[in-house]
């Protein structure tokens, strides 16, 4: 009997440590979605038809799709970005939502399969070679995603020499840094003034996603 209690509770020890929660499930199908655009196609087109299904509903009472909280509905579909889409319009930095970062190259996943991906290829350089709108966007994705994906991978062989990453920044570096800053911050004011952007996708695009939400509980 003694035996038995011992592999009952091996056991559950065992089952504890394997224990799988939805983060870590979520985390996995995220970093298969970056190596899959087939994935990440599915998952966006699953999410937008979930949202046009719902406010369909016939029984709009009680699947009220206002209480529907799309920040996380957006999480758990293991979106990159979220669609535009109108009922996404006015949502801008409000979300419970975290996308990928700008070092994310959405338009560098690639279909795993061959022709699918080469019609893909043929496809983009006509769009960027077009110009236009969405050209200028996927070209300027595109430089910031190499360029922090450069930085990111100079600041890990740092680290794999056994060295301090941040020890060499210089005066000069920082000085470089805050230039950067203050271009991007004219750049936003620039679109502000013209009635380009909202004054939460300006506070959204300097601060980051949080910001409106922190704005509106310090006006509250």
């Amino acid at each position: 009997d003694d035996d038995d209690d011992d592999d009952d509770d091996n056991h559950a020890e065992k089952s504890d440590s394997e224990t799988v929660t939805i983060p870590d499930i979520s985390f996995k199908i995220r970093k298969m979605v970056l190596k899959d655009r087939d994935m990440l196609e599915k998952g966006t087109k699953a999410f937008t038809s979930y949202i046009e299904a719902y406010k369909k509903m016939r029984c709009a009472f009680i699947f009220r799709f206002a209480s529907l909280d799309l920040g996380v509905l957006a999480t758990s579909f293991c979106l990159l970005r979220l669609p535009k889409m109108p009922e996404l319009r006015d949502k801008v930095g409000k979300l419970n939502f975290q996308s990928a970062g700008p070092e994310i190259d959405i338009y560098a996943i690639r279909y795993k399969d061959k022709a699918r991906e080469r019609a893909r290829q043929k496809r983009l350089a006509a769009e960027v070679a077009a110009g236009g709108k969405n050209a200028k966007q996927i070209k300027a994705e595109q430089r910031m995603a190499a360029k922090l994906q450069r930085v990111k991978e100079r600041r890990e062989g740092e680290i794999l020499k056994g060295r301090n990453p941040n020890k060499k920044r210089g005066k000069q570096a920082m000085i470089y840094d805050e230039w950067d800053a203050l271009a991007k911050e004219e750049r936003l004011h620039k679109k502000l003034r013209g009635g380009k952007i909202t004054k939460e996708q300006y506070k959204v695009f300097m601060y980051g996603e949080g910001a409106k939400a922190d704005s509106d509980v310090e006006s509250d």
